[in-house]
């Protein structure tokens, strides 16, 4: 833990900088400053670089040359660049703003199920700048909370719960108990997961990702098992200036009543659904986690 401090430090030094500037400038400005760190990143954190071209490699093969799966990571870190600097941003976005920065396709696939007063999980990754993906839904009125996990920075943590809140967002950590989230589907809550990183502290499911057997959280087939809740994936890109949320239409899922068969398969479908969206935008994912980590 001591050896991590001095870093933790950095980082709130960083960000206290960062947001003093961002307030004063222009978003437009703001966002040119994101992408260039975010480039300088890509020359410095040579770790992170390696492993984002090792996953690309992986998940295309030949298919994609390696020039242009250096300029991917390289445009993945500059989207990460931007990010931050939006998520900043965020605290001197008005409502009206947000929707004006971002637009939405297929918007009316979500509003049915509110008419319906059903229970939604928002399947998304750490893909685009999904922070922003999840305050629009919440702005826009429906009945968002995100399961996210604990930044353990006490500054950096009370400023996006400050965030969240202005807009309505809920938020369920991760060592929530599974009850509450069920409660929240089960009284027509939205609810959005990320199920894209290998973590195996998690419960989940071996399943192909990009042709490869990946260690899946298993989290949204299994609350689809317990509450019925449609899973409906949920992704933003960017579009100019500003973003596109995509709404895609609900994920058919096997429903055969058979736990241990249902739950794995679903899963599956799940990652199809990620990686589809991946392949379409494949600089929008964060290539640099370490996906195929866990072994069978």
């Amino acid at each position: 833990m001591a050896k991590k401090r001095p870093r933790r430090e950095v980082v709130i030094l960083v960000f206290r900088l960062m947001s003093l500037v961002i307030l004063v400038i222009p978003t437009r400005i703001g966002l040119v400053i994101g992408q260039v760190l975010g480039r300088l990143s890509y020359y410095i954190l040579g770790k992170e670089r390696k492993r984002a071209l090792k996953n690309l490699d992986i998940a295309f093969g030949n298919s994609k040359s390696a020039v242009e799966k250096r300029d991917i990571v390289k445009r993945v870190f500059e989207n990460l660049g931007r990010s931050a600097i939006e998520v900043i941003s965020l605290q001197k976005f008005t409502k009206s703003g947000i929707e004006r920065y971002v637009s939405c396709r297929d918007i009316e696939i979500l509003k049915g199920f509110v008419r319906e007063k059903r229970g939604v999980i928002c399947l998304s990754a750490h893909f685009g700048n999904w922070e922003i993906l999840a305050h629009y839904l919440s702005v826009i009125g429906f009945p968002m909370t995100v399961i996210a996990r604990r930044v353990r920075m006490d500054e950096l943590e009370e400023f996006l719960g400050g965030i969240r809140k202005k807009n309505n967002l809920n938020v369920v950590y991760r060592d929530a108990s599974a009850k509450e989230i069920v409660d929240l589907l089960r009284a027509g809550g939205f609810i959005g997961i990320m199920p894209d990183q290998d973590m195996d502290s998690i419960s989940g499911v071996f399943a192909d990702f990009f042709g490869k057997r990946a260690w899946t959280p298993s989290g949204p087939s299994v609350l689809n098992y317990l509450t019925g809740a449609p899973i409906v994936p949920c992704f933003i890109a960017r579009k100019g200036f500003g973003h596109e949320v995509l709404i895609q239409k609900p994920i058919e899922l096997a429903r055969t009543g058979d736990r241990v068969k249902d739950i794995p398969e679903n899963t599956l479908r799940c990652n199809k659904a990620i990686e589809e969206n991946i392949r379409k935008f494949p600089d929008h994912w964060v290539w640099f986690h370490d996906r195929w980590k866990t072994k069978e």
